[in-house]
C-alpha cells in the first residue's frame, strides 16, 4: 500500500476525510490517496493567499503526533481481517478505503465475497458499502453483478443506491439502460439513487427518466423535497406554503416531518401544537408529532417527556417511552424522579423500568452497586440489563454475575444476552459456559436456542453435534404444534435450508428419527423447492417410512403451492394418492382467495381433485383450513 510518506501530507489527507465525511464523494474516497509523485501541493502560478498565523508549536507537535499514530495503526493493513485490529472507526474506515484504493477490481471483488464471513453486522456493512462503492467506479455493471452473488443475510438490494449514484454520474444513458432490467425494488431503488444524484437536472428530465423506468412518483417526491429543501431556511413559510398541501403523500412523511422539527427547533415547543392542529391526517399528526419529539428528546429531553404525557394517541406508550429512555441515558435520576411523579400507576410502573434499564445500559457497574436505591419491581430488569452491558466487554465478569442471580425470567434474560455476546466474541467458550455451568442448567435449553443460529454460521457440524447431545424435550413441538417431541437438530437444519442448502441436506441423515425428522426435511425439502429443485424434494420423500409420507407430501405441496402454483396444478400425478392431491388442491383454492395466481378455469381444475370431506373444510374458510391441516 503506498501511503504518503511525510505526517504533514498524511494528516492533510486525513483532515479532508474528517471536513468532508467518510461518505464523501468518489473522489474523496479514492483520490486522496496517491502515489507520491502525483500529489501536488501548489502550482508556481497559483495565487499567493495571504499569511495565516502559525499555531502554537505544542499543537503542531500534538498534530504530528497524532497523524503519526494514525499512519502507523494504519500502515500494515493487507487484507479485511487486518482491519478487526484498529479500534478507532474513524481509522479503520481510513484504513479500508486505502487498502480499496490500492487494489484492483479483482482484489475487490474478492474482498466483497470475504466480507460475508464478517461475524458483526454492522462491520459487514460498512465493509461492502465501501467496497461496492469502488466496484461502481471499476465497472457498475460488474458491480451489479457481484451484488447478486451475496446471500441474503447481507441484503444485497441496499447497496444498489451506493453504485447508482456512481452510475449516473458517469454514465447516465447506460445507469438507466441497465435499471431497465432489472427486479421492480431494485429498479426503484435505483431510479431513486438516480433523483436524488442528478438533481442538477430539470423537473421534466428527471420525471420523464422516472416515467421510463415505470415510478414517475418517486421523482415526483424527490422533485418536491427539493423544494423543501430550498426552503427549509424558513420553516413556518414552508409549512404553511408547501407541506400543508402535501399531507396525503406518504412520500413525504420524512419531509414533512424535516419541516416541522426545524420549525420547532427555531421558534421552541409551542408551535408543536400549531403544527400538529394544521395536519388533518390523524395517521400523519402521530408520525410528525413523534419525530420532532425524537429530535427535540436529544437537547431537551424533559420537555419532550413532558409533551409526550399530552399526547391523546400513543399506542402503547411508545413515545413517552422513547423519550423517558432517552432522557435516562442523559440523566438518571431526574429521569427517575420525573417517572415517579406520573399519576397513573402502570405507565407510572412502565417508565420507572424504562429509566432503570437506559441507566443500566449506561452506567451497569454504578447501577449494580446502588441496584437498592431503584424502585422494587424495576430492579429485576435491571440487573439483567447491566449484566447484558457488561458482557459486550467482558463476559467472564458477566457470566459470574449471571450465577449469582437468583431464577426467574431476569436471569434467563441476563444469561441469554451474555451468551448471545459471548458467541460473537468467542463461542467455544461462551459455548462451554452454557453446556457445563451449574447456575444455569435450568436455562441450558433456551440458551442453546438463543446461540444456535450463530453457532451455525460459525461451524454447522459443531452446532448439530451440540444439538444432538440434547436430549428431545417434551412438548417441544416445534414449528409445527402438534408434531409431537423434536431435538434441538430442528433449529440447525432450519437455518441451514435458509442459508446453506447443500449443508442442510448433507446434514439431513444425521437427524434423529421421529417426528424431528419429518420437520426437517419439510424445512430442507421447502428449500427445495423454492430453488426450482422439485424432483430432488419429492425422490427425498422415499427415504421416510410410509406412515410419514402423507405428511412430507403436504408440506411439498404448501411449499410448492407458494412458489410455484400454476406449475403444480399441472403436476398433480405426481403425488401419488387421492388423498395427498386433495390436501394439494385445498391449498391452490385457499391460497388462491388471497393471491389471485390461478385464473377461474384453473381453479375448477384443482377443485377436481378435492375430497367430499376437504371440500367442505374449504367451505368453512379459515377455521376448516385450520381442521383440515391439524397433525401436518
Amino acid at each position: 500500500m503506498n501511503l504518503p510518506q511525510t505526517p504533514a501530507v498524511f494528516f492533510s489527507l486525513i483532515a479532508i476525510v474528517f471536513l468532508l465525511g467518510v461518505g464523501a464523494s468518489s473522489a474523496v474516497y479514492w483520490l486522496i490517496v496517491l502515489p507520491d509523485n502525483q500529489i501536488q501541493i501548489a502550482s508556481a502560478d497559483a495565487p499567493i493567499l495571504p499569511h495565516a498565523e502559525e499555531p502554537p508549536a505544542h499543537e503542531v507537535a500534538d498534530t504530528n503526533e497524532v497523524a503519526s499514530s494514525i499512519q502507523s495503526s494504519i500502515s500494515d493493513v493487507r487484507n479485511l481481517d487486518d482491519l478487526k485490529r484498529i479500534e478507532s472507526a474513524f481509522e479503520q474506515g481510513l484504513a479500508l478505503r486505502i487498502l480499496l484504493a490500492d487494489s484492483s477490481e479483482a482484489q475487490t471483488a474478492e474482498f466483497l465475497a470475504q466480507s460475508e464471513n464478517m461475524p458483526s453486522n454492522s462491520f459487514r456493512l460498512s465493509l461492502q458499502t465501501a467496497i461496492v462503492q469502488r466496484l461502481a467506479q471499476f465497472n457498475p455493471k460488474r458491480a451489479v453483478a457481484h451484488l447478486r452473488e451475496l446471500g441474503s443475510q447481507s441484503y444485497p438490494g441496499r447497496y444498489i443506491p451506493s453504485i447508482f449514484h456512481e452510475w449516473s454520474r458517469s454514465n447516465l444513458d447506460e445507469a438507466i439502460a441497465h435499471a431497465r432490467t432489472m427486479s421492480n425494488d431494485w429498479k426503484e431503488s435505483a431510479l431513486r439513487a438516480i433523483v436524488q444524484e442528478r438533481t442538477d437536472l430539470s423537473e421534466e428530465v428527471l420525471l420523464s427518466i422516472a416515467r421510463d423506468l415505470g415510478h414517475e412518483q418517486i421523482a415526483v417526491a424527490a422533485i418536491t423535497q427539493q423544494k423543501i429543501e430550498d426552503a427549509i431556511g424558513n420553516p413556518e413559510k414552508a409549512w404553511n406554503e408547501l407541506v400543508v398541501d402535501m399531507q396525503n403523500d406518504p412520500q413525504q412523511r420524512w419531509s414533512i416531518s424535516r419541516v416541522a422539527s426545524a420549525w420547532v427547533e427555531q421558534d421552541g415547543l409551542s408551535v408543536l401544537d400549531q403544527i400538529s392542529q394544521s395536519l388533518t391526517n390523524a395517521e400523519l399528526r402521530q408520525t410528525v408529532v413523534r419525530n420532532v419529539l425524537y429530535e427535540v428528546v436529544r437537547h431537551d429531553p424533559e420537555g419532550a417527556f413532558r409533551y409526550a404525557l399530552t399526547l391523546e394517541s400513543d399506542p402503547y406508550n411508545s413515545t413517552i417511552k422513547s423519550m423517558m429512555s432517552t432522557w435516562a441515558r442523559l440523566d438518571p435520576r431526574s429521569a427517575l424522579v420525573a417517572a415517579s411523579e406520573v399519576e397513573k400507576s402502570s405507565l407510572r410502573r412502565e417508565l420507572e423500568k424504562e429509566a432503570a434499564e437506559s441507566w443500566a445500559q449506561k452506567e451497569p457497574r454504578k447501577v449494580l452497586e446502588g441496584i437498592n436505591v431503584l424502585p422494587e419491581h424495576a430492579q429485576e430488569n435491571a440487573v439483567a440489563s447491566a449484566i447484558g452491558r457488561i458482557a459486550n466487554n467482558s463476559p467472564k465478569e458477566a457470566a459470574v454475575l449471571v450465577a449469582g442471580m437468583d431464577n426467574g425470567p431476569a436471569k434467563l434474560s441476563a444469561a441469554s444476552l451474555v451468551a448471545s455476546t459471548w458467541t460473537y466474541q468467542d463461542h467455544e467458550a461462551a459455548l462451554d459456559w452454557i453446556l457445563n455451568e451449574p447456575a444455569i442448567e435450568a436455562l441450558r435449553a433456551q440458551m442453546l436456542r438463543s446461540v444456535m443460529f450463530r453457532l451455525v454460521q460459525i461451524d454447522p457440524q459443531l452446532a448439530m453435534d451440540t444439538a444432538l447431545s440434547q436430549p428431545i424435550e417434551k412438548g417441544e413441538g416445534g414449528m409445527w404444534p402438534g408434531m409431537g417431541e423434536v431435538g434441538m437438530e430442528l433449529n440447525v437444519i432450519t437455518s441451514l435450508a435458509f442459508s446453506d442448502l447443500d449443508k442442510a441436506i448433507e446434514l439431513l441423515p444425521q437427524v434423529r428419527e421421529g417426528p424431528t425428522k419429518v420437520q426437517a426435511f419439510s424445512m430442507v425439502s421447502g428449500a427445495m423447492i423454492r430453488n426450482g429443485d422439485v424432483d430432488a424434494a419429492l425422490n427425498m420423500v422415499q427415504q421416510f417410512s410410509e406412515s410419514e409420507r402423507a405428511g412430507l407430501y403436504t408440506a411439498i405441496a404448501g411449499a410448492w403451492t407458494a412458489h410455484d402454483p400454476e406449475g403444480m396444478l399441472n403436476s398433480m400425478d405426481r403425488f401419488p394418492s387421492k388423498e395427498v392431491k386433495s390436501k394439494a388442491a385445498a391449498m391452490l383454492v385457499s391460497m388462491n382467495r388471497f393471491q389471485k395466481n390461478l385464473t377461474d378455469e384453473q381453479v375448477e381444475k384443482a377443485k377436481k381433485f378435492l375430497l367430499e370431506e376437504d371440500a367442505e373444510a374449504l367451505e368453512k374458510g379459515q377455521e376448516g383450513m385450520i381442521e383440515l391441516f391439524r397433525g401436518f
